[in-house]
C-alpha cells in the first residue's frame, strides 16, 4: 500500500453510535423508568455506579420505550483522541437527527482545522434550531481521561441548547464541574442505591430469567443485603443456580468468592488498577470499616487520605459511612473478593500481621469490639482471655453477644475454668439464649472457682451473680419455688445497684406473675428497673421495662402497655441494642397486642424483627413468633401460610423442651386452624392427650385451660366446656387478669348459647364488651363462629350497653361483615398493576387514592389502621417511583384504563 492509498482517518465503528441490543425479556423496573422520565425534564442526568449495576441495560431498555429521539455513543479507551471523539459525537447526533446531517458533516470536515471546543460551539448552534427534544447518551464516560474532551463537554453543558438532554453513564464522578448544576437543581443523579434491585424486583427477575421461585423470601433478602442490589450478582445467581430444591441454601452460601464473581471483578475492576492501588485494596480488605489513619497503619502508604478519595471518585466498590467522608467500607461482595485475592497472593503470616496491626490500632482507640474481631484472626488465646476478662462485661452491655461467644469458643476450657469472670460471662451469655442446659453447666463451672471468703467484696459479688442466674434458670424451667429461693439468696448478699439485684428482683416479679399476684409483680419489676439503672445495665433495664408492659397487658391496660413498649423500643434503638435477645420478647408482645387491634401489617413486622433476633439462638426460641405469624395468616385468610408455621412448631416442640406459655400459645392457634379446616378428629386427638385443667392464677395457665374449653366447644361438648369456663373466669377476675377474663367471657357466650341459655349468654357478652371497649380489643371478638356474630347484632338493642360499648360493638359487627364477605380485590386487579409488582392490597389502596379518599377514609373502607395505610402508600410510591398524591391519582387512573402510568400505552 502506498502513502496515497492510506486512509485519512480511522473509520468509525457503527455499533458505537447504536444503542446496545437488549433482550426482549429484560425486566421492567417501573420505579427506575419513572426516575429516568423525570430526569429527561432536566438538562443533565448522571447515572453513576460501579461495574455491573445495570446502567447500560436500564438506559437501553428505557430508550426503546421513548417516543422521542435518542442518540447514543458508547465510549472506550481509544476515544481519548479529541478528534476521534468529535467525529463520533457528530455521527451519533446526525444518525438520529436527519436535519443535522448536512451542517454536522461540514463541521466534521473542518474539525482538522479547528479544535473540539469549536466543534462543540458549532453543535450548540445547530442543536438550538431543533424544535423537538433530542436525548444524547454518553455511555462508559469513566473511560475518558483526555482533558480536552472534559473541557469540551463542560462547554457543551454550560451552553446546552434547550432541546438537548444529556445522559452520562459512568462508574466514576466525571470531572465536569457539576457543583453549580446541583445547587441550581438542573442536575438529576441516579446512583447505586437507586439502581440496586429491590426484593420484589429480584424475585421477579429470578423467576423470569430461570423460572426460579423463591420459597424462602428471607434467604433472598439476606443475599440482596450482601449484594446491595448488585445486578451482576443476581445475573450470576440466575445463571449458576442449582436445582430448585437446594436453591435457598445456595443463596445463603453465595458470596464474593464465587468463581463467576471472582472472574468478573478481577477482569472488570482489579486488573485495571495500578499496583499501588491494588496493594492498598488488598491490605485494607481485612477491615470492616476504616479511615485514612487506620488504612495508613496497615498499608504504610502515606497518602491514604487521597487514595480513599480517588477510590470513591473512581467508581470503586467503596462507600462513605458518614457525611464528612471520614469512614469508609467496601461493598460486601467486593470485600469478600479482595480477601480471597489476598489469601492467594499473601502469606498466612502476612495476613496475621495485618490483623495484629488492626487489633493494636483499635485497642489504642478503646474500641474493644473491633480490636477483638481482629484478635480472633490473630489466634492468640492468652491475649483473647486477658482482653475479654477485662472488657467482657462492657461488650455484653453493648449487645456484642456473638463476639463474646466467638472469643469464649476460641479459648481452652481451662482458661475459662480458672477465671470466674470468664465463667460468669459465659453464664450471662447462656442466659440470653434460653438454653437452660448450657446455663446450668456454666454456673457449675463458675461455682468451682468462687473467690476465697476472705475476699468479702469479691465473694459476695460472684456469689450473688451465681444465685441470681440460678434463680433465672429455675424460672425458665418453671420451678417457681426454687426460683424464688435463689432470688432471695441473691438479694441477701448483693448490692442494690448491681446486675445480680436487677435479675433477682426480676425473677421475683416472674414468680409473682405465676402466682397471679400482678400488683406485687409490677412492684418487683419497678424495683428491678431501679437496680438496673443504678448498675448501668441496659439489658436489665430493657427486660424489666418489658415485663412491666406485659403486666399492664394482662391487667387490661393495652394502651399503657403500648406506651411502655414504645419506650423500650426507643431505648434499644438509642443504645444500639435492637438486636439483643431480650428484644425478641418485646417484639413478640408488641405483635400480640397489635393483632388484637387488627394491625396485622405492623404485627408481622414485629414478628419478623423477633425472628431475625432468634436466628442465632436455640431453634425453639422461634415457637411463639411462629405461632403469632400463623395467627396473622389465619386472620387474613391465608390458611396455607398458617399451616407452614404451625408445622414448624410441631417439629420444634417435639424436639425441644419449652415453656408452657409457648406451648399454650401455639396450641391456641393450632386449634383455631383445625376448626377452620373442619379437622375435628385432630381436635379430638389433641384433647385426649391433654391433662385435666388445674387452678389458673397466671395468664399462661388460663390460656391452657381456655384451649381445652375451645376444643370442647368445637366438638359440641358445650356443657363440659362451661364446667371449665365458669371457675376459669372467676379465677381471671380474682387475679385481675382482665384480658383473660374477656377471652373467657366470649367463649362463655358461645357455650351458653349452645346450651340454650340466652340470658346467661347476654350477661357474658355484656361483660366481655365492658372489658373490651377500654382495651380497644377487636380480634378476640371477631374470632367467634359466624352464627355467634348474629347474637352480637341482637345485643345492640340491650339497654345495659353504654354508648361507648355500643359503638365498639357496632365496629365489631361492621368488621365481621367484611370478614365473611367474599374477597374480590385480587380478581379485579388490573394486569398492568400486577406487572408493576403491586400486591392486591397496595392496588386497593392506590385505587382508593384515585377516587380521592383520604388515608382515614381508606382505613375505614379496608378495616385497617391508618398506619397500615401509610405503610402501603410508602411501598406503592417506592415501586412506582412517585412522590406525591397527585402522581398517585394519575397512576391509579392510568392503570384503571389499562395503561402503565408515565410509560405510554402497553402493547
Amino acid at each position: 500500500m502506498t502513502t496515497s492509498d492510506a486512509p485519512e482517518a480511522r473509520p468509525l465503528i457503527p455499533s458505537k453510535i447504536s444503542p446496545p441490543q437488549t433482550s426482549p425479556h429484560v425486566l421492567s423496573r417501573p420505579r427506575l423508568e419513572a426516575a429516568l422520565l423525570d430526569a429527561a425534564s432536566k438538562p443533565l442526568c448522571i447515572v453513576r455506579a460501579p461495574a455491573g449495576f445495570g446502567k447500560t441495560t436500564l438506559m437501553s431498555y428505557w430508550r426503546r420505550r421513548q417516543p422521542g429521539r435518542v442518540a447514543w455513543l458508547s465510549l472506550d479507551e481509544l476515544d481519548n483522541d479529541a478528534t476521534l471523539f468529535g467525529r463520533y459525537l457528530t455521527a451519533a447526533l446526525s444518525h438520529h437527527a436527519a436535519e443535522l446531517q448536512g451542517p454536522l458533516s461540514r463541521a466534521e470536515e473542518a474539525l482538522s482545522d479547528y479544535d473540539l471546543i469549536w466543534l462543540t460551539g458549532k453543535l450548540c448552534n445547530e442543536l438550538s434550531a431543533l424544535d423537538h427534544q433530542l436525548i444524547l447518551v454518553l455511555d462508559d464516560y469513566h473511560r475518558v481521561h483526555n482533558e480536552q474532551i472534559h473541557e469540551a463537554l463542560r462547554f457543551l453543558i454550560q451552553h446546552q441548547p434547550p432541546a438537548l438532554r444529556l445522559f452520562i453513564l459512568t462508574r466514576s464522578e466525571p470531572p465536569l464541574g457539576l457543583a453549580n448544576w446541583r445547587v441550581r437543581g438542573m442536575l438529576h443523579e441516579i446512583g447505586a442505591d437507586e439502581l440496586g434491585f429491590t426484593l420484589e424486583e429480584a424475585r421477579q427477575f429470578l423467576h423470569e430469567k430461570n423460572d426460579l421461585r423463591i420459597d424462602d423470601p428471607q434467604a433472598l433478602q439476606e443475599t440482596l443485603q450482601r449484594l446491595k442490589g448488585w445486578a451482576a450478582g443476581l445475573q450470576i445467581i440466575a445463571l449458576s443456580a442449582p436445582p430448585k430444591d437446594s436453591f435457598n441454601d445456595y443463596l445463603r452460601r453465595f458470596n464474593g468468592a464465587h468463581a463467576h464473581v471472582l472472574d468478573f471483578l478481577a477482569e472488570e475492576v482489579l486488573s485495571k488498577q495500578s499496583p499501588e492501588r491494588q496493594a492498598f485494596l488488598l491490605k485494607t480488605s481485612v477491615l470492616e470499616r476504616f479511615n485514612s489513619e487506620l488504612a495508613q497503619t496497615l498499608t504504610e502508604q502515606k497518602e491514604s487520605f487521597g487514595m480513599l478519595q480517588d477510590l470513591e471518585k473512581g467508581g470503586m466498590f467503596i462507600a462513605p459511612l458518614d457525611e464528612y467522608r471520614t469512614w469508609y467500607s467496601y461493598h460486601p461482595f467486593f470485600a469478600e473478593f479482595l480477601r480471597h485475592q489476598l489469601q492467594l497472593q499473601a502469606s498466612p503470616q502476612a495476613i496475621v500481621d495485618l490483623h495484629k496491626r488492626a487489633y493494636e490500632w483499635w485497642l489504642q482507640k478503646a474500641q474493644i469490639a473491633e480490636a477483638l474481631t481482629h484478635l480472633l484472626q490473630v489466634g492468640d488465646p492468652a491475649l483473647i482471655a486477658e482482653t475479654l476478662s477485662v472488657h467482657g462485661w462492657a461488650l455484653f452491655e453493648q449487645g456484642r453477644l456473638s463476639l463474646i461467644e466467638q472469643c469464649l469458643d476460641a479459648l481452652p476450657e481451662a482458661a475459662i475454668a480458672n477465671d470466674n469472670r470468664l465463667a460468669l460471662l459465659r453464664a450471662w451469655v447462656c442466659l440470653t439464649q434460653a438454653d437452660p442446659g448450657s446455663l446450668e453447666e456454666a454456673l457449675n463451672q463458675a461455682e468451682q472457682r468462687l473467690p476465697d471468703r476472705q475476699e468479702e467484696t469479691q465473694w459476695r459479688r460472684v456469689s450473688a451473680e451465681i444465685s441470681a442466674l440460678k434463680a433465672q434458670l429455675y424460672a425458665t424451667v418453671e420451678d417457681i419455688e426454687a426460683a424464688h429461693n435463689h432470688a432471695q439468696q441473691a438479694l441477701a448478699i448483693s448490692s442494690s445497684a448491681s446486675n445480680a439485684a436487677a435479675i433477682a428482683l426480676s425473677v421475683l416479679g416472674e414468680t409473682h406473675v405465676c402466682r397471679g399476684e400482678l400488683n406485687q409483680a409490677r412492684d418487683a419489676f419497678i424495683q428491678a428497673e431501679a437496680s438496673a439503672r443504678a448498675a448501668d445495665s441496659m439489658h436489665g433495664l430493657l427486660w424489666t421495662l418489658g415485663q412491666q408492659a406485659d403486666v399492664l397487658r394482662h391487667q387490661g391496660d393495652l394502651l399503657g402497655c403500648h406506651q411502655q413498649q414504645t419506650i423500650v423500643l426507643q431505648l434499644a434503638r438509642e443504645h444500639h441494642l435492637a438486636q439483643t435477645p431480650v428484644m425478641e420478647f418485646i417484639h413478640r408482645q408488641r405483635a400480640d397486642l397489635l393483632i388484637e387491634w387488627l394491625q396485622y401489617h405492623e404485627a408481622a413486622q414485629h414478628c419478623d424483627a423477633g425472628l431475625r433476633i432468634v436466628e442465632h439462638l436455640e431453634p425453639h426460641c422461634a415457637i411463639p413468633l411462629n405461632a403469632l405469624k400463623a395467627s396473622i395468616a389465619l386472620q387474613q385468610g391465608e390458611a396455607g401460610a398458617a399451616e407452614i408455621y404451625l408445622r414448624k412448631n410441631t417439629l420444634l416442640m417435639r424436639e425441644h423442651r419449652c415453656h408452657s406459655d409457648w406451648r399454650a400459645l401455639s396450641a391456641s392457634i393450632q386449634l383455631r386452624y383445625w376448626r377452620q379446616q373442619r379437622n375435628l378428629s385432630a381436635i379430638n386427638e389433641w384433647l385426649g392427650a391433654e391433662p385435666a385443667p388445674s387452678p389458673a392464677p397466671s395468664h399462661f395457665q388460663q390460656r391452657r385451660a381456655r384451649n381445652l374449653a375451645f376444643a370442647l366447644l368445637s366438638l359440641d361438648k358445650s356443657r363440659e366446656a362451661a364446667q371449665i369456663l365458669q371457675p376459669l373466669t372467676a379465677q381471671a377476675r380474682q387475679f385481675g387478669l382482665r384480658l383473660c377474663e374477656m377471652e373467657n367471657q366470649i367463649l362463655a357466650t358461645w357455650a351458653c348459647l349452645r346450651l340454650g341459655n340466652e340470658n346467661e349468654a347476654g350477661n357474658a357478652l355484656l361483660r366481655a364488651l365492658q372489658l373490651a371497649e377500654p382495651m380497644r380489643a377487636i380480634a378476640s371478638l371477631l374470632q367467634a363462629p359466624e352464627w355467634l356474630l348474629e347474637f352480637y347484632g341482637a345485643m345492640m338493642e340491650d339497654s345495659r350497653l353504654s354508648s361507648a360499648e355500643r359503638r365498639h360493638l357496632q365496629r365489631v359487627l361492621e368488621l365481621s361483615k367484611r370478614q365473611h364477605r367474599p374477597q374480590k380485590k385480587t380478581r379485579n386487579m388490573p394486569e398492568q398493576a400486577r406487572a408493576l409488582a403491586l400486591t392486591p392490597k397496595e392496588w386497593e389502596v392506590l385505587r382508593l387514592i384515585g377516587e380521592g379518599s383520604s388515608n382515614e377514609r381508606i382505613a375505614e373502607r379496608l378495616y385497617v389502621a391508618p398506619s397500615t395505610v401509610r405503610s402501603h402508600i410508602k411501598h406503592v410510591y417506592q415501586k412506582l417511583g412517585i412522590s406525591s398524591r397527585v402522581e398517585a391519582r394519575r397512576v391509579s387512573l392510568d392503570l384503571s384504563q389499562g395503561r402503565v402510568a408515565g410509560l405510554g400505552e402497553q402493547g
